[in-house]
């Protein structure tokens, strides 16, 4: 993988929309390339990062649904959110009963909703500052937010905007949230390590809990 420059800002409807269209294109066809599909071991590591006992989780930008359907399987409660039809009609097939078509931006659910919200590899189509108050709001008291970005070493598609992990933390904690760890991760098929440094990361991680 090679790394690519920046992307200018784009506005959060633009980047949520580019987000809907990248979906269907690439699961349209045979592009199954996110860490959540490829990578076993990365859907075991994320379920390893939330509380043993069944949880209710809310994942925006669910996609294809890999790493949720794994989450299912272990006894959570998962509702998958997207903007993209088309891959949410992938999701179902996926066994995926609880599956919503919005914007992240504007969560259609109640305060209090869920005891953990996950953003696996969407965030950079998205607006971290309105995603993030959004999840806030949707999240029980003492919930869990897990986020997943690309790193430096991902080609990635033109519209993904690649977040530094300080300016997600920022972005966090701005919302209401209590950093609790943050990481740049070297996620292959077999394997979930950490990264010499953020510059050769392939995917960087932030676990933030809500801040009473």
């Amino acid at each position: 993988m090679t790394a690519t420059n920046p992307q200018p800002p784009q506005s959060s409807t633009a980047r949520t929309r580019a987000a809907a269209r990248n979906g269907a294109y690439h699961w349209g066809r045979s592009g199954y390339d996110t860490f959540g599909y490829e990578s076993p071991f990365f859907r075991q590591w994320v379920a390893a990062q939330l509380p043993d006992e069944p949880s209710t989780i809310l994942s925006v930008g669910c996609g294809s649904g890999e790493v949720e359907a794994h989450l299912a399987s272990r006894g959570h409660r998962v509702v998958g959110l997207d903007r993209a039809h088309a891959m949410l009609k992938r999701a179902q097939r996926h066994g995926l009963g609880r599956l919503v078509e919005a914007d992240a931006g504007a969560l259609p659910f109640g305060a209090g909703s869920f005891d953990g919200v996950l953003i696996i590899e969407t965030l950079g189509y998205l607006e971290p500052s309105r995603v993030f108050a959004e999840a806030r709001r949707v999240l029980k008291q003492r919930g869990r937010l897990l986020v997943t970005s690309y790193g430096a070493r991902v080609d990635a598609e033109a519209h993904y905007r690649k977040w530094p992990l300080e300016e997600i933390a920022r972005a966090a904690i701005a919302a209401g949230f209590r950093v609790a760890a943050q990481r740049a991760l070297d996620v292959k098929k077999k394997s979930v390590r950490d990264a010499a440094s953020e510059a050769r990361a392939n995917l960087l991680y932030v676990a933030a809990t809500v801040r009473n």
